[in-house]
């Protein structure tokens, strides 16, 4: 059998077009394809991707050697015709290079352990290929691996560029001077065989002699740790087959708008790839014995790169030292223990500190002061505050920073930074002049824009907010200022307890007031109640009595949402006393007016009443009209649940006309969903259905996505109830999806119940029964009683509806013990079902 390297001989190829046809020769002799060379190379320990392989043959180039050494072997050729086959090689790239010029291989190795960035290497492919010039920047701050990126795309792609390498470190950020163009292009020009005597004196003639002797020929041109685009523009490649690699920390788009160069802003690693590469550098064993300790080490370096690295470094340095030691240390003290000793400048602090300093001193100032914000998410007037300066040179200052990648926009108006720039930052503030100051700037600027809040979204104005020289933000409506809110309030939290720990616990004590409406209004329980408990202490700490009394009633409000009644009625029991003590009324009212709520809760509603009624008569005796106008509301509530629908109704008639006046949208929404319940129970779903929809705009008005979701499931039951069965099911399917995660087992139980409902009165009962067996399942975890005997009532309607009667009459009967136990609505109606079995259930309003 012929061998396929039978008479292919290399020496015949007199040029690289013919050596690549004789190799395309031998591929196809061997009839293997090119994905079977491939394998047979990997089996031998070549290394021969079939992409290489591809575009080798498809490429008048001499290739590199170790390629066509793969080539070969795979094709069944001994190591006497791989010489061969190199010898060849070797002579025609000699003459090449007499002809042409040597070929320059100028890029240092390939990173160590590189892992992960896919993607990215995939969009330089896509860059370069739309690029003209052929040229793309990576841009990134210290350490997010610019350089090692550049350098594994350029040797995983050689073949592509036969012609040669070329690098320079521009020293864009170094400790000594930028490289000017000029003797760079010298150093290039030299490299593609330009005798020192012939590079020309004039910078623009290297750069017209530069771009002349790439024209013709594919090189790579590696230009790392640029400053400035004026550094690059004359060396970048012209038309022709060459590319520019440039790596620098800080945005070039003077080469975007002149050039067309595009950008690759490099991101932290993913958390899987950051484990990758602590299993390339400390092995994969190290890191299966405690996976966890490993993540928290990555975690605590922020997924860099560099940060990895030399963690990684120092575990090699110490085998003894567990990665969860290695983990704490750095996660308390980042920059002290990312270092080399011994070689301080391979360290992280030493790679920002080069940043830092080609910045101008009012950039220098603001990155310092932002080591005093309390989260790595800013504004510009926060920086402002920080700073003692205006809005607008923050700003611009911000916009610098990100400029050299240590502040990057977080979208409307917001910026951040990476948890070790501030680690960075946070050194520096150490030895700003007057902290406290700056800081009780940033604090009373935020509690300003946060009690500026308080109008648009309840009507109320805050507690006197301080005073402060930068303007607070307008807010065109409540969804304007509940998307301000929701994109803060993480960093406002911290605050509260940034201020407190920082020797301002009066501030932390007023914000966390501030901003206690707000998390009650978003379910923000457990943020709101440590919030609360670090004011408490603070005003007890400076014997505030009078806002003391504030914080405790907030505090027993959140216990009572969180049902925690015990401790509920102990804080607002406290907060009512003490208000009467300091003479505030005010406080002493609201304090009654929640303890109502406490007692609504454990079904004590003669008491709720009365202190229903207590606080609407304290507040009209002061001329507070809005705040009667609520505890008369809360009254008609308390109505409703017991069943005193004629004076519900006309409670909640004078609700409606008083939150209309007023504009307070969410308290028009209850207050209609209130109205449209006595209409269910009177059987007129009509106008029912009619207050239901102005409820949902009033709930969509004010942003308060669950109060939708509640009106929905009441309007399915109007809707059933109207004969509109297809509309209700909808309805219904819609409320119970928004409301399937909710973490408030209130607010699903009586969406489910009212979907039940729905369900029942639409005709289809096997779906009304799986509803209410799960609010009953829901009120075995959390009970409930006027729920459980909802569910218990609408369960019962179900299995009737189905034919199964005893059924239904032991639910009914359940449900009527737990109505009349509590005092609730339900009873009268109940006892008629099982007075009469052969009744129509769902002919009435069992709402």
């Amino acid at each position: 059998m012929r061998h396929p390297l039978d008479g292919l001989d290399p020496s015949a190829a007199g040029s690289a077009p013919q050596l690549v046809a004789l190799l395309r020769e031998l591929r196809a002799a061997s009839g293997l394809s090119i994905r079977e060379v491939s394998r047979r190379a990997r089996d031998r320990g070549d290394w021969l991707p079939t992409s290489t392989l591809a575009a080798v043959l498809n490429r008048d180039a001499v290739p590199r050697a170790e390629v066509v050494a793969a080539l070969v072997r795979a094709c069944g050729g001994d190591e006497a015709a791989v010489d061969a086959w190199l010898a060849q090689c070797a002579r025609i790239s000699a003459a090449d290079a007499a002809e042409t010029g040597p070929v320059p291989r100028q890029l240092p190795s390939a990173p160590h352990a590189f892992t992960g960035r896919e993607r990215e290497l995939h969009r330089i492919d896509e860059h370069l290929q739309a690029a003209s010039p052929r040229a793309v920047v990576i841009a990134g701050p210290a350490g997010i691996g610019k350089t090692a990126l550049a350098l594994r795309w350029a040797h995983r792609s050689l073949d592509s560029f036969p012609d040669g390498q070329l690098y320079v470190d521009l020293r864009g950020f170094s400790g000594a001077d930028p490289l000017a163009p000029g003797p760079v292009l010298h150093r290039f020009l030299t490299a593609l065989g330009t005798g020192p005597d012939k590079v020309p004196a004039d910078g623009d003639e290297r750069a017209a002699m530069f771009r002349s002797l790439l024209g013709h020929r594919r090189v790579l041109v590696v230009l790392d740790n640029a400053r400035s685009p004026e550094q690059l523009r004359d060396l970048l490649p012209g038309s022709g087959g060459s590319t520019a690699l440039i790596t620098a920390r800080t945005d070039l788009f003077g080469l975007t708008a002149t050039h067309g160069v595009p950008h690759l802003r490099l991101e932290p690693l993913t958390r899987e790839e950051s484990m990758d590469l602590l299993d390339a550098m400390i092995g994969a064993g190290r890191v299966a014995t405690d996976p966890e300790a490993a993540r928290g080490l990555a975690a605590a370096c922020g997924d860099l790169p560099l940060a990895l690295r030399l963690a990684a470094c120092q575990t090699l340095a110490r085998p003894e030292q567990s990665l969860g030691e290695l983990r704490d240390r750095i996660a308390k003290a980042p920059l002290a223990n990312l270092d080399l000793p011994g070689d301080e400048a391979a360290g992280l602090r030493a790679c920002l500190d080069l940043t830092r300093a080609r910045l101008d001193a009012g950039d220098r100032a603001v990155l310092d002061a932002l080591g005093l914000h309390p989260a790595t998410e800013f504004e510009a007037a926060g920086v402002a505050a920080l700073t003692g300066t205006g809005v607008g040179g923050a700003d611009a200052a911000l916009r610098r920073l990100a400029g050299v990648h240590l502040a990057e926009a977080a979208g409307e108006g917001r910026w951040a930074f990476h948890d070790l720039v501030r680690a960075y930052a946070v050194e520096h503030a150490g030895v700003l002049p007057e902290p406290d100051a700056a800081r009780a700037r940033l604090y009373d600027w935020l509690t300003a824009a946060v009690a500026a809040t308080w109008p648009v979204l309840f009507g109320l104005d805050a507690e006197a907010p301080p005073a402060t020289a930068l303007p607070v933000p307008e807010f065109a409506g409540p969804e304007d200022a509940l998307a301000w809110l929701d994109a803060r309030a993480g960093m406002l939290a911290e605050t509260v307890q940034h201020a407190a720990a920082n020797g301002h616990p009066r501030r932390a004590s007023r914000l966390a007031a501030a901003l206690w409406r707000y998390q009650y209004l978003r379910g923000l329980r457990a943020e709101a109640l440590t919030g609360l408990t670090t004011a408490l202490e603070a005003d007890r700490a400076a014997g505030d009595r009078s806002h003391e009394a504030t914080v405790l009633y907030q505090l027993g409000s959140t216990l009572r949402a969180l049902g925690d009644l015990d401790e509920a009625e102990r804080a607002l029991t406290e907060a009512r006393d003490l208000a009467a003590e300091v003479g505030n009324r005010d406080g002493e009212l609201i304090a009654i007016a929640s303890l109502g709520w406490c007692h609504r809760a454990r079904w004590r509603l003669d008491e709720a009443r009365r202190c229903g009624t207590e606080v609407a008569a304290g507040f009209r005796a002061l001329g507070d009209a809005d705040r009667e106008a609520n505890a008369l509301d809360d009254i008609a509530h308390l109505d409703l649940l017991a069943g005193d629908d004629a004076s519900a109704e006309t409670g909640f008639e004078r609700s409606v006309k008083a939150f209309t006046d007023r504009g307070w949208t969410q308290n028009l929404g209850a207050a209609l969903a209130g109205l449209s319940l006595v209409k269910l129970r009177s059987r007129d779903p009509d106008t029912a259905a009619d207050l239901l929809e102005r409820a949902l705009d009033a709930y969509r008005e004010c942003g308060d996505e669950l109060g939708e979701a509640f009106i929905r499931s009441r309007l399915a039951h109007a809707r059933a109830l109207q004969g509109r069965r297809e509309e209700a099911v909808a309805t219904a399917r819609d409320a119970l999806d928004a409301t399937a995660a909710v973490p408030s087992v209130e607010l699903r139980l009586e969406v489910l119940n009212n979907a039940g409902f729905a369900y029942s009165a639409a005709g289809e009962p096997l779906t009304a029964e799986h509803l209410h067996r799960e609010a009953l399942d829901l009120t075995e975890a959390a009970p409930d009683a006027y729920e459980e005997a909802r569910a218990r009532h609408g369960l019962g309607d179900a299995l009737a509806a189905a034919g199964d009667r005893a059924g239904a009459r032991t639910e009914w009967a359940r449900a009527l013990r737990l109505h009349e136990s509590i005092g609730t609505y339900g009873s009268a109606e109940l006892a008629e079902l099982l007075a009469e079995p052969d009744g129509d259930p769902l002919a009435e309003g069992n709402a």
